[in-house]
Order: structure tokens, then sequence, then C-alpha cells
């Protein structure tokens, strides 16, 4: 065998690899079953009605209702998932181990060669590679090149390469397996995760073989590490003797024997099992250590310079395997993988066992070294090891009708519908790929391997991307006649969330809890399943629970809030909330903190907004919903601003649509608060479009901004709208707006004689309330103060009195800064500020603010009429006629602006527009005054002619 020496220092690359490969193993022992099958947390949202502010209306305050959201959170199984890098990590070491293989066999004897070669050529054929459609679906032309191509390299190198060096092999066969992974990868038809599930679901036997083969190889191992740790010391007296190894080697056997007799199960207690897979890692590194010592009983037929890597590409290959497995949490190859091992470790092992007694026994009773000569017996051969062992473990299959073979085909067809499954969600309208990949799970999960969990997990996701919901849940059901599980159980709970499935609900928790009482997400959702119920008591005894056992844990702190919430309970609530800090990352209870604040009116600082590019879920959603609302009570405009634009970023996110109504009314809100009057009425426009419950609410709101403008009869009309769509708590505001505003002295009188007209028993329950409110009269002296401060600036803006004028300007601005802004219409001060300016004549500042009147608050009937007076002194006739334009917009049924658009647009030459308008006015005016509006009209008409007249007439010269 040439290159000795570069084989003797080989080890290290494939010992590296086989270490990685380990790594891979460990690491997708604990966590392979969580990327599979996540558990994640679900929000969700109870709405509580709250007052976000109060509107003053006469000797009465009408409420701003909005609603809070309490937000709990419970737990749901996502998946399963595929895993492609998982598969392409698998074919990458499967592809290292096959290169070091081939270069190693290559440069044995024949039939160590031959030997060496066979498996690999099953291997390739096991692939399916053909499949990808490289050449032809129907002819294995890529299985006759890989065959070609890798047996004529080995075949070539081993009869005719004896110079060739062993590195040389290796950098051959690697570029030989490049090569063909190339070609497959620039030929398949599938994507590039297909493919690489694809080739890992079909090397799923050839997996389990490599498993086999090491297991076989190992099975005795852990008897002789317990015999090198019994005879390893250098003193004698430090060894231990007979009995001691006597004892360690049968509560070995004794452990793995009870665990083959009770059907592949052994509690350790401490609710700790017994998993054969864990003793499999110090048997692999002790068969990996002890190749020397080990050498007499393979030496005859493999060279310990070749028998090492060998052993340790056998190992990386073998992980590799066991790896893909434990990363898909394929349970029927996982099962067959620790009952083979825990077979396996038992037959080798007891047999091993025998053959040390029987050749050794008396020399470790004298505490000698044994384990140096371990493998150079006196009396049974070693091979009689393997005899005995294999022989049981066949005997043991053959009863059973061979259940691993079951079980390694129930895995495959478990890969190869989850293959399927994802293909057919890729296109939906192929009803045939859904149909495979039901065919493979049934294959799996009702023959093979009965009801094994990830056969029904693909089953159910199967059918609830086709929205077949009974068929879901039946798959779900049957996934737990096995036994209890815990992510099987949670994804059925979340999904039975009708009223009619409480009691199916709370029979799936309780299985799994008898099953797992410790399991947190288990006792928290059974907490929120009674929230369902009227037993609070049970909610409080669950809740309990889960907080021991995760003391302070997100969900359990965000679910006792929004338990205390929902009970009313605010001061406990309020302390619960001061004793329970959350970071940015924990949503749900800051959210549940905000509502606290709301209710309580407690001051706190705010929250970060989530980043614009976030898509929202429900509990992020309820933590911006509130924080807007905080922001608003705050009254704080920049910060308003601030927030309107991250709720303009988030709103144009597609993943953000179903929150785009309520982030559309939280913009409004916002803009309203910041003192953008006009452009938070534009931004609500587009909700109150409709007859629906949800729109008259929009509308109410709108009425509410309209009363605080003094817009007394669009307020009404407006809460007429909201009362009709089906908003009842707007008939208080209708009859409020319609018989109290604007304060004549019958007017609670007539208020009173309205409310015994209304019949409805919903809205007489709450005009009964509004009543009381009216009745005491509370903030009448406010509302009274704020009109006739605005009535006063109105009739001063007429007079010639500039210091009179300038006083009350003072007087109105020092009090919109210390009240409420909006008890004084904006528009009202706007007014009187361009009148001052007026008298001052200072004609640039004046026509700036009666610019900011059309612009800002064209819904003040009265500012409007004084700037489309001002403009058509100007002799700006289009800059009057667009003023009243939009003062029309706002209040379509003011006669004075009707009036006054009549008569502008004649002035801006728009006759048609006014005649129109003159229809209109017809029937509302008396004969006198409509006759009197049409000889204004047609005086305005003239003028605009003349005017034009003498514009279009030449210029006559002088004589």
């Amino acid at each position: 065998m040439p290159d000795s020496a570069f084989l003797r220092r080989l080890p290290g690359l494939p010992a590296l690899l086989a270490g990685l490969a380990l790594l891979g193993v460990v690491y997708y022992y604990v966590a392979g079953d969580n990327a599979v099958l996540p558990i994640r947390l679900v929000p969700h949202l109870a709405p509580v009605p709250l007052t976000l502010d109060s509107i003053a209306v006469g000797p009465a305050r009408l409420p701003m209702p909005v609603n809070g959201f309490i937000t709990t959170l419970t737990h749901e199984v996502s998946g399963p998932y595929t895993q492609p890098l998982a598969a392409a990590l698998w074919l990458a070491v499967l592809g290292m181990a096959l290169a070091g293989w081939l270069a190693v066999v290559s440069m044995l004897r024949r039939p160590a060669f031959l030997a060496g070669t066979m498996p690999v050529i099953f291997l390739l054929m096991s692939l399916n590679a053909d499949a990808l459609g490289i050449f032809d679906d129907t002819r294995q032309y890529f299985l006759y090149l890989m065959l070609a191509v890798l047996g004529t390299a080995a075949l070539g190198l081993h009869a005719f390469g004896e110079q060739v060096r062993a590195g040389w092999r290796v950098a051959l066969f690697s570029a030989l397996l490049a090569g063909l992974a190339a070609l497959v990868l620039i030929r398949t038809r599938l994507p590039l995760s297909e493919t690489v599930l694809h080739l890992a679901a079909y090397a799923t036997p050839a997996g389990a073989a490599l498993v086999a083969a090491l297991v076989l190889w190992v099975g005795g191992e852990n008897i002789r590490l317990l015999l090198w740790f019994n005879t390893q010391a250098e003193r004698p007296e430090s060894r231990f003797g007979l009995l001691p190894f006597l004892l360690a080697s049968m509560l070995y056997l004794g452990a793995l024997a009870l665990y083959c007799w009770n059907d592949n199960t052994l509690a350790l207690g401490a609710g700790l099992h017994l998993d054969p897979l864990l003793l499999l890692l110090p048997a692999v590194l002790m068969g990996g250590l002890g190749l020397r010592e080990r050498a007499p009983s393979y030496a005859g037929w493999l060279p310990y310079a070749a028998a090492r890597p060998l052993y340790w590409l056998l190992v990386a290959a073998a992980a590799g395997a066991l790896g893909y497995a434990l990363a898909t949490a394929n349970t029927p190859l996982l099962t067959a993988a620790r009952a083979f091992s825990g077979q396996a470790l038992l037959a080798v092992g007891a047999a091993f066992f025998l053959y040390v007694l029987v050749n050794f026994g008396a020399l470790i009773r004298q505490r000698l070294r044994v384990y140096r000569v371990v493998f150079e017996p006196r009396r049974l051969p070693f091979y009689l090891v393997y005899i005995l062992g294999i022989g049981g473990l066949f005997l043991y299959e053959l009863r059973n009708n061979w259940p691993l073979l079951n079980l390694v085909q129930a895995g495959q067809y478990n890969q190869l519908g989850d293959l399927t499954r994802q293909q057919s969600e890729a296109r939906p309208d192929d009803l045939p790929l859904a149909l495979l990949a039901e065919r493979y799970y049934a294959e799996s999960g009702d023959v093979l391997d009965r009801f094994n969990r990830p056969a029904q997990l693909g089953r159910a996701a199967l059918y609830r991307f086709r929205s077949q919901r009974q068929n879901e849940l039946n798959a779900l059901r049957r996934a737990l006649l096995r036994g209890p599980d815990e992510k099987v159980s949670l994804h059925l709970n979340a999904l039975l969330s009708e009223p009619a499935d409480f009691l199916d609900a709370l029979e799936v928790l309780r299985q799994a809890r008898r099953a797992a009482p410790h399991r947190f997400a288990l006792t928290s959702d059974m907490a929120q399943l009674f929230t369902r119920s009227a037993l609070t008591d049970s909610v409080a005894f669950y809740l309990d629970k889960a907080e021991q056992l995760k003391p302070g844990s997100y969900v359990s702190r965000t679910n006792q809030l929004a338990f205390l919430l929902s009970q009313g309970l605010g001061p406990a609530a309020q302390k619960l909330a001061a004793s329970s800090p959350a970071t940015p990352d924990e949503p749900a209870l800051l959210a549940n903190k905000q509502l606290v604040q709301l209710l309580t009116h407690a001051p706190a600082p705010l929250p970060a907004l989530p980043a614009p590019a976030a898509d929202l879920d429900a509990a992020s959603f309820a933590q911006l919903y509130q924080t807007a609302l905080l922001t608003i009570r705050a009254a704080k405009p920049a910060d308003c601003q601030h927030m309107v634009l991250a709720l303009v970023r988030l709103s144009a996110r597609a993943g953000n649509e179903v929150y785009y109504e309520q982030l559309l009314f939280l913009q409004a809100l916002l803009r309203h608060a910041a003192g953008q009057e006009l452009a938070a009425r534009q931004t609500l426009a587009p909700l109150t479009v409709g007859s629906t419950p949800a729109a008259g609410y929009y509308q109410y709101v709108l009425g509410l901004w309209q009363l605080q403008q003094q817009q007394y009869a669009t307020a009404t009309a407006q809460f007429g709208r909201a009362v009709q769509s089906g908003f009842r708590e707007a008939v208080p505001a209708q009859l409020l707006a319609r018989f109290v505003i604007p304060l004549p002295p019958d007017s609670i009188l007539a208020f009173r004689q309205a409310m015994a007209s209304v019949q409805d028993s919903a809205a007489k329950k709450l005009v009964n309330k509004l009543l009381y409110k009216v009745n005491q009269a509370e903030n009448y002296g406010e509302v009274e103060t704020s009109l006739w401060l605005a009535r006063k600036l109105t009739d001063l803006a007429q007079t010639n009195q500039p210091e009179l004028m300038a006083n009350e300007v003072r007087r109105a601005e020092n009090w919109v800064k210390n009240k409420d802004p909006w008890a004084l219409p904006q528009g009202s001060l706007l007014y009187a500020q361009a009148a001052l300016a007026g008298l001052r004549h200072q004609s640039a500042v004046e026509r700036k603010l009666y610019t900011r009147i059309v612009n800002e608050t064209p819904f003040n009937e009265t500012a409007v009429l004084a700037a489309a007076r001002y403009f058509t002194a100007q002799k700006a006739y289009t800059d009057a006629y667009d003023a009243l334009t939009k003062g029309l917009t706002e209040n379509p049924a003011s006669l004075l602006l009707l009036q006054a658009y009549a008569l502008a647009a004649a002035d801006a030459g728009l006759a048609d527009l006014g005649q129109s308008a003159l229809g209109q006015l017809r029937p509302r005016l008396s004969p006198a005054d409509y006759a009197n509006l049409l000889t204004q009209f047609a005086a305005h008409q003239a003028a605009h002619a003349a005017a034009g007249a003498s514009f279009d007439q030449p210029p006559v010269p002088a004589r």
C-alpha cells in the first residue's frame, strides 16, 4: 500500500470532519424539534371601552369613545417546516466522506478494495438523482455516469496508480464529486432547496445503513470503556477489581435490557428517560481512540493506517445521516435509531462482556491492565462476539417482522411527503401534487408506523393550506393516539377556538398536562382557555401555576395583568404594572401597561415606536395603538406630528394591510391633536363612507370635531348619519347639537322634550345618562365663556377700534394657551388676528391670515365669509370663489355661504355655477330675500361683464 506515511497523517482531516458532524448531531439533538415545529406566541386582543376625551357641548360634555386592547398570549405550533440547509449539510458531509473513502479504499488490496467499493455503488443507486430530470426522467443515465466516472477512477487508481500519492487521490475524487454535484445543480428541474430535499430523502435508507454499521462496530465499546476505567491506573492498588467491573457492566446492560423490555422506553426519574443515542457518543469516541488496541481484530484484512481514516469517515457519514433525522424531527427514523442502538448495544455489549470474562476474568481479578490486550484472546475468539450479537439482533427482528425496516421506510415517506407538500403549496392549483403528498403521509402514518407524529402533522399542514379544518382536526387527533404530545396538544388547542369547542380543548390540555404537569406552555394556555368561561377562579389558579413554573416570565406577567384588567381590578393592575418592567421586545406587556395608564390616567413616559420597516402583529399593533392614544392625551403637537410620520410609513407596508383602517384613524386623531384640523378631517373622510356601524362611529367622531368648530347644522346632520348607520351612541349628540346649541334661553326645555320622543331603548339609556349631565350643567361656564369670546372677537372685527381689538386678541390668545385650544374655534382667533392686521394696515399679514383661514379652517363659517369679503374687496374674485367653495364643502347647509358663493361665482365669471346655487336657494329663502339676492347677482354679473368689455376695448387715442 503506497504512501502509508500520508495515511498516518490523513486521519486529522477525517477526524475533524467527524467532529464537526458530531457537533451538528448535538446541536440538532437540542434544537432540531424546535426548528421543525417552533412554538410561537400568539397575541389575542380583547377590546375594552375607554374615553379618550370629552367635548363640551352646552351644559354637557360628549365623550370621545375609543377602544383600548387587553392583550393576552397563548402558544401555537407552526410547521412542520422542511430543512433544506440541514439536508445540504448532510449531503455535503456525505460527499466529503465519500471522496475520502474512495481515496483510501483505492489504495487497499483487492478483497478490501471490492468490499469498500460495493457500499458506494448501493449508495449512488439509492439517491435516485435521475428523477431530477438531469438527462431523462425515464432513464438512469446520470446513475450510469456516476458509476462510470467514480468506478473508473477508483479501479484505475487501484490497478495502475500505485505511485499516485494519497493526497492527489483525495483531490481527484473531490473534484469528480464536485463536478457531478455541479452538473446536478445546473441541470435539475427543481429549485435548489427542493433538489437537496429530494436527494436527502432518497438517501434515507443509505443513511440508516451507515448508522447501523457504525452502531454495530461500536456495540461493545462502552463495555471496553468500563474495562479501561477499571484497569487504566498506573499502580495496581489504584485499579478496581473484578467485582466493580461486573457491577458497572451489569448496571449498564441491565438498563439497556429494561429499555428493550419496556418497548424502548425507560424512565430514570426526575422526568429523564434513557436515550441510547446518548450512549453512542462515548462508544464512538472510545472506538476511535482505541483503534490501535483493536488492530489485532482487523489487521488481517485492513491495515491500521487505513482503518483510522475509514473509521472517522464512517462516523462522519453516519453522524450526518443521524443529524438530518434529528434536524427534521423524523420520529420513525429516530425511533428506529434509538431502538436499534439500544438492541445493538445490548446484544453486542453482552457478547463482548462474556468474551472479556471468559478470556480475561482472571487477569481482571489480578488487577492487571487488561484493556491493552483485550483483543488478543487466549480462549474465545473475538469474531464470536459479532456472531452472537448480530445473530441475536437478527432473531429479534425476524420474530417481530422487521419493524425497523418499516420505521426507516416510514421516515423516508415522511420526507418525501414534506417535499411534495412544499411543492404543492408553491403550486396550489396542482391538485395531484397535494394528493401525492397525502398518499406519502398515509403510507407512513396509516401503514408502516401508525399515527406517527410527522405524518399526521404533515397531513394537518396539508389540510390547513387547503382550508379543510375538520380534516386538520382529525389528523391532529390521530397524532395523539400514540400518546400525549405537548406540541400536538398546543396546536390542537389553538385550532379548537370556537365556543362549542371549549370542552374538547379542555380535554386535550388536561391529557397533555397529566403527562407533562410541569410544562409552562400547557399550564399558561389552560389559564387562557378558562377565560372563555365564567370560571375566573380556575383562571387565577392556572395563572398562579404558570407563574410558579416560570417566575417573572414575559407571558406570565402579560396574562396576569390582562386578567386583572379584564376583571376591572384597577388598583391591583396598577400595582402589578408598576412592578413589571418591560423591554421593547415585550410588546404585549407594554400594551397592557399602557392600557393601565389610559384607564387610570397615570403619567408615564411613552415607549419607543416600532421600526417603520416592521410588520405589525396583534401585540405590537396594540402597543402602537395605545401609544398613539397616550400621545394624543399628552397634547404635545410635536410628538403627535412625529408619530403621524411613523404611522404613514407603517400603513404603507403590505404586511400591515389588516391594520390599515385603524392606522388611518390614529393618523386622523393625531393630526387633530396636533392642530391640523383640515388634514385630520381629510384623513378621516374615507372611513366615514358607508352605512355600517364602523362608518357610523367615524361619522360620530367627525361630528364631534364639527361641533368643536361651531358647525352646528353640519354636525347635526353628521350625527344623524351616524345614527342611521347603526351607531346608537350618537343619539344624545344629535339631540344636543340640534336643541341645545347655540344656547337659546329655552334650549334645556327643548332638549328634554326631544328626549321624550326617543323610542329606541338603547338610545333612551344613552340619553338618560346625558340628561343627568345636562341637569348638573358641570361645564356650562367654560363653554359659555368660549362662545362669548368667539362672538366678541367676531363683533369687534367689524369695528374700527385697533387698540380695543388688540386687547381682546391678546386675551383670546392667552385663553387658548391656558385652556383647551379647541374650546375656542381656531378660525375665530385667526379672523380676529386678520381683522387686527387690517386695522393696522398690515396688508401682507392680513392676506396671509385670511389665506390661512381658507386653507386651515374652511369649516369656520364666519371666518370664511370674512375671508371671501376680503378677497372680493381686493378684486381677487377667484380667491373669494375658492374660499367659499371650500367653506361649502365643510358646511353644505349654510345659507350665508351659499348666497355668498352665488355672488362670488358671478364676480368670477362663473354665472352657470352661480345660477345652480340660486336654484338651491330659491326654496330656502323668502320671496323678498330671494328677489333681493337676484338683484345683487345681476349687478355682480353686470359688473363682471363691464370689466371684461373694458378690458377688451382697444384704447382710444386722444384728440
